[in-house]
């Protein structure tokens, strides 16, 4: 009961931190990836302090740290920067989906290349319908803009920039794993990526945004990007505290419910359009998830 409790609560979390960055639409997606990034590394650093104070080895092998702060840049520039122009050009209730389901995808194929695990045959099945989901996604009905934005690209790009955000996070969910496997705790993983977070896309904004521009942004504004950023990681550690307590495919199957939640979001608190892309969509993704569930105790 308690990791049904604590999964059931990061799904809430994720989709609150989906909302906030929702509102966060219209200013720069690096921007807002950077503050996102920010309450990671003020709440783990003391924490991972507080540890080594006490004798706590945070690593017992350094061989895998090149190649996952590599990804963690990867993740951080490509996952959260991609997926906050997704919510601007296709919305919310479309971008979590896609996101969700390429992820799993992209998750179950670099889960056989990378880390050897087996492909059965409901996951084949799985990856079908959730390629079938993501394409109805990408195409709403009758090729209109599915929320009413500023952002003159094309659908199609914010369905790309969704996918390439889950395919993002799949290789750096792939790889986290494959680094604490090596002996790095998950906190300081998670430091890490947080870390390299804040350094590259502060550096990266301050390139391309002049100091003038800031006093622009609206306090509420900073509010939110911040809210957003302390959303996600209250998220990552109820999943974590769902994950000591439950298998990964009931935690996933539970955190899937944020494709539901982000719907009604997107279509009760901005008016997104109920579309039977939409509808189709949804269902499939649920459908995809069922199915990759089937079999397991």
């Amino acid at each position: 009961m308690f990791g049904v409790i604590c999964g059931g609560l990061a799904a809430i979390l994720y989709t609150a931190a989906n909302v906030a960055l929702r509102q966060s639409v219209g200013v720069d997606p690096f921007l807002v990836a950077a503050v996102k990034a920010v309450p990671t590394v003020l709440f783990l650093g003391p924490f991972l302090v507080w540890l080594v104070a006490r004798g706590k080895k945070l690593m017992t092998s350094s061989r895998m740290i090149v190649r996952f702060l590599i990804v963690a840049l990867v993740g951080q520039f490509v996952g959260n920067a991609a997926f906050q122009v997704a919510l601007e050009v296709i919305g919310l209730a479309i971008s979590v989906p896609i996101t969700l389901g390429v992820l799993i995808i992209g998750g179950a194929i670099l889960g056989r290349i990378v880390l050897g695990e087996p492909v059965r045959i409901n996951k084949v099945i799985a990856i079908v319908i959730l390629i079938s989901a993501i394409v109805i996604l990408s195409l709403p009905s009758a090729g209109e803009r599915p929320l009413a934005s500023s952002s003159t690209l094309p659908i199609w790009v914010g369905a790309l920039c969704a996918a390439a955000s889950g395919a993002a996070y799949s290789l750096f969910g792939v790889v986290m794993r494959q680094t604490m496997h090596s002996g790095v705790s998950a906190s300081l993983t998670m430091f890490l990526s947080g870390a390299v977070g804040v350094l590259s896309l502060w550096t990266f904004v301050l390139t391309r945004i002049e100091l003038s521009d800031f006093n622009a942004i609206a306090t509420e504004q900073w509010v939110v990007m911040s809210a957003a950023g302390l959303l996600n990681f209250s998220a990552f550690i109820a999943m974590s505290l769902s994950l000591k307590a439950l298998p990964v495919v009931a935690v996933n199957l539970i955190n899937a419910s944020q494709v539901a939640m982000a719907a009604l979001a997107g279509v009760i608190l901005f008016a997104e359009p109920i579309t039977a892309a939409l509808v189709s969509g949804v269902t499939l993704t649920f459908a995809g998830l069922l199915v990759l569930a089937f079999g397991r105790k």
